[in-house]
């Protein structure tokens, strides 16, 4: 008998043969040998790659081997070796040559029989006296076996579980069926360190897969692969020894977390390996032979921090991976303070302003990046991510958490990079989780990375595994907003609608200064500038610091804080030379920015502009506050003095007025040849010029539009205000018009600007306008009769439709001279109208005399046209009177406006 050794049995690899492991030499993987176990023959397993299937019972006597001896120290004997050198002997896994030799048990429970060369071998005279013995024990055990029925020798066996290398449908389908559930297994390879081929048992079969551990990275061994060069990376065999001697062919469990991307075809998963002795990538990432894995720790249930922990531990003793590191060995305490936002720069940086310091910090949200400008199907996103920030938490107060400072570099300046919360919410995992940014990857040895990184890998796999944002693959464009404060010309469109529709929401774009406002309104996808009514702020600085008044940058600065991108509504009251609107914001229901400005001192009354808003009272009664605070602007201000210099400038403007009053009060002379397109009520109506050439314009303009119709896009979608081309439903002819309310239904309410009237449309009636005509102006001008106030909706509306009667009857298809009496701004002309026919013109023969003789009407003498012509404001109450006294018209029953 050969000399009796000892080894460790590494792994077996059937029935009949094993990989034995000699002793380790330093820090060496220790030498291997296979031995074949004599005079035994197990069935045979399958190979894959030579299209070869398991046999029957292969893997069951495999299983009864492997669970027997794999990774314990056994006795073993070489008996013979065949001309390749292959070795065959006997493996006992105790002490006693017997009853502990692994062939024989193998054998007497049916999992492997004798072979033909035993037999014949021990009918030879030259046959070894014990080698007759071992035979003759193995034909026993296996007459007993065949006796008894067991393993191979069973006529009818169990059906084998078969063993799959491949998926009946696919990795990805598997992976949904078993993601997260604990999965019994053996680990069948150690290819590298963190890299394992496992066998899963699962009910009906043994699955062969690739497992990858969720959230190391250990040094790649690649050795012997065809059509590859050779890979070992430093300490990549010693680790993998070292999982080896711990875990292969061991029974472990599997949780199957998720699939590198690109990897469904293959069979390769990412999970965690169960075992009682503990959890194997926390001790590679310990014992320094593997790195954590960002890519693959978004799978790790509860996250990697533990894992972090054990790395720069790991770090700082710089033992193998980490040997001769320098960079950074724990994490640097972070600053955390609480602050509050007040803009959103972009999709991945914030300005929070920190009361603490009493000064307003930029930051950026630590490893993300926000959506590329320069990318055109994510350029959208961009946008996208801002809002959703400003949404999340403009105005809202946070916890700002320091990670680290990012120095200047190129083009790019040096910034604070930081992780915010907001009511418990990490902006930035918000932005990721919603596939409104990614998240950046780190060399392992760099640390300046988000304190909550590992949440942000996390929310970036959710993302992407539900397809959101720029992960969807579906393009999305930036989205223009139209300027409403192009021009003067174009404003004037918006204003009339804007003003009727009392407070309109918007958002605070930017704030150039206390009181300059850049708003957006969301409903209509408009634009416009802004300006405070009634209120001066000082002039801001610019960017420089130069031409800066006092107080201006404290304004600007208050207006930032309070109002900057924040949801405000705002109330129209006119507009400025420029294009600009002015009116009033509302923060909430019951605040107002210019009251909040006053308030503080950081502007004044604009006297003009405030006596003309309805919140008069309020701005001034704000003011007086700030006066009598000494805040802000009126620090010196002296109530003594001021009345003093009240009064003299209340003595010199009276002087003023009384040399030129008679001057102001001079009537306007603008005759105009017009007829009345349209009479919409009492109080308004629609007049065009009636001059040979303006008619030959509108008829060539209109011969035009019906032969130069645009195309309708498949997503048309007009806007309030928007100019378009519309079909009149009588004659359907085309016509230029501007909607006026969008409708439930894909119907719109238009206004034709050329002759006056409007109607409701659906939208296959209407068409986008070419530059060509939107660019010509309207040939219909609103207008009301001068000097009075007619029955409508608001006054003695019993008599409104006996008034437009009347009135339509004298103006209805004739051709009319029109005075213009005064222009208001932004509101509608104000003019009398004659008959020619009647001869020269004569108050009381106008339109405008008939309908007072007629008692329909009463004097305004607050409108301008009354300002402007005292003497004609006389006639008119004159004829009024005379209207009330013969109990004509709304006076029948006496005096009708009592009530109003």
């Amino acid at each position: 008998m050969n000399q009796l050794q000892g080894a460790t049995v590494k792994l077996a690899l059937s029935g009949d043969s094993i990989v034995l492991r000699g002793a380790q030499k330093g820090n060496n993987p220790p030498p291997e040998r296979t031995l074949g176990l004599a005079y035994i023959q197990a069935p045979h397993l399958g190979n894959a790659k030579k299209n070869m299937a398991d046999e029957p019972l292969s893997l069951e006597s495999r299983e009864f081997l492997r669970r027997r001896i794999a990774g314990k120290v056994v006795k073993f004997v070489v008996r013979y070796k065949t001309p390749s050198g292959r070795e065959y002997g006997s493996v006992y896994i105790g002490p006693n040559l017997i009853e502990d030799d692994m062939s024989i048990k193998l054998v007497h429970e049916g999992r492997a029989k004798v072979t033909d060369q035993a037999r014949n071998k021990l009918n030879r005279s030259d046959v070894n006296p014990d080698e007759a013995d071992l035979i003759d024990r193995l034909l026993d055990a296996e007459q007993s076996a065949r006796e008894s029925k067991r393993g191979i020798w069973d006529p009818s066996p169990q059906p084998s579980r078969p063993r799959l290398t491949a998926f009946d449908d696919d990795a990805s389908t598997f992976l949904a069926k078993h993601k997260g559930r604990e999965l019994r297994a053996t680990v069948e390879q150690v290819r590298d360190a963190s890299t394992m081929r496992v066998m899963l048992h699962l009910p009906n079969a043994h699955q062969m897969i690739t497992l990858m551990l969720a959230g190391v990275k250990a040094p790649m061994v690649r050795t012997n692969v065809p059509g590859q060069a050779d890979i070992v990376e430093p300490f990549g065999e010693e680790a993998r020894f070292n999982v080896e001697i711990r875990m292969l062919q061991q029974d472990v469990k599997v949780r199957l977390e998720g699939m590198p991307q690109g990897n469904a075809a293959n069979g390769s998963f990412v999970g965690t390996v169960i075992h009682s002795a503990g959890n194997i990538a926390e001790w590679l990432v310990s014992s320094s032979f593997a790195k954590v894995a960002d890519w693959s720790a978004v799978y790790l249930e509860g996250g990697a921090a533990h894992l972090r922990q054990l790395e720069r531990a790991a770090k700082a003793n710089r033992m193998r991976i980490w040997k001769g590191f320098t960079g950074q060995t724990s994490q640097a305490p972070s600053k955390t303070f609480e602050a509050t936002v007040i803009r959103i720069v972009s999709g991945d940086t914030v300005v929070v302003y920190d009361e603490a310091r009493d000064a307003d910090r930029e930051f950026q949200l630590s490893s993300i990046r926000q959506p590329r400008m320069s990318d055109p199907d994510q350029a959208g996103y961009t946008e996208k991510a801002r809002e959703s920030l400003r949404r999340l938490c403009i105005g809202k107060p946070v916890t700002v958490t320091i990670d680290f400072h990012k120095p200047a570099h190129e083009n790019f300046r040096a910034r604070d990079c930081a992780t915010i919360k907001c009511k418990g919410t990490d902006l930035g995992a918000h932005l990721v989780k919603n596939g409104l940014a990614g998240v950046l990857r780190y060399r392992a040895d760099d640390g300046d990375r988000s304190s909550n990184y590992d949440e942000l890998l996390v929310a970036e796999a959710h993302a992407q595994e539900n397809k959101q944002g720029i992960h969807s693959g579906k393009p999305k464009a930036v989205t223009k907003a139209s300027d409403a404060s192009e021009n003067a010309t174009r404003a004037r469109s918006f204003i009339s609608h804007w003003q009727r529709s009392g407070r309109i929401p918007c958002v605070v774009e930017h704030a150039s200064a206390g009181s300059r406002l850049r708003l957006y309104i969301p409903k209509e996808n408009v634009k416009l500038t802004f300006v405070l009514g009634g209120v001066r702020c000082p002039r801001a600085p610019r960017k420089d610091g130069a031409d800066g008044e006092p107080l201006g940058a404290d304004a600007l600065a208050y207006t930032t804080r309070h109002a900057m991108q924040r949801n405000v509504e705002v109330e129209f009251e006119g507009i400025d030379k420029s294009g600009g609107f002015i009116g009033s914001v509302w923060l909430s229901k019951d605040v107002n920015l210019a009251e909040g400005l006053l308030e503080q001192g950081l502007a004044s009354v604009h006297g003009m502009s405030a006596d003309q808003s309805q919140h008069a009272n309020l701005l001034y009664a704000a003011e007086c506050n700030a006066k009598t605070e000494k805040r802000g602007m009126w620090a010196e201000f002296n109530a003594d003095e001021e009345a003093r210099k009240a009064d003299e400038k209340a003595k010199q403007e009276q002087e003023r007025l009384a040399s030129t009053k008679a001057d102001q009060l001079k009537p306007r002379i603008e005759f105009l040849d017009v007829m009345v397109s349209e009479l919409v009520s009492p109080m308004s109506m629609f007049i065009q010029i009636a001059k040979q050439s303006k008619v030959a314009e509108l008829e060539t303009m209109m011969a035009d539009l019906a032969v130069s119709q645009m195309p309708k896009p498949a997503d048309f979608a007009p806007k309030v205000g928007q100019l378009v081309s519309a079909c009149y439903t009588v004659g359907d002819e085309w016509h230029r018009a501007k909607i006026l309310k969008v409708l439930p239904g894909s119907e719109y309410l238009v206004s034709y600007i050329d002759f006056g009237n409007s109607e409701t449309l659906a939208i296959d009636r209407l068409r986008p306008l070419s530059s060509k005509f939107a660019s010509t102006e309207a040939h219909a001008q609103e207008a009301q009769l001068a000097f009075l106030n007619l029955p409508n909706d608001g006054f003695v509306s019993d008599y409104a439709a006996e008034t437009y009667a009347q009135l339509r009857q004298l103006v209805e298809g004739r051709q009319l001279v029109a005075n213009v009496e005064a222009r208001p701004s932004n509101a509608p002309i104000q003019i009398t109208l004659y008959d020619p026919a009647l001869g020269r013109p004569v108050l009381e023969k106008s339109v405008n005399g008939e309908i007072a003789f007629a008692g329909y009407a009463v004097a305004d003498k607050r409108a301008l046209s009354s300002l402007h012509n005292s003497s004609a404001l006389a006639q008119i109450e004159s004829l009024v009177d005379e209207a009330r006294n013969a109990h004509r018209g709304m006076w029948e029953y006496g005096d009708a406006t009592a009530d109003e």
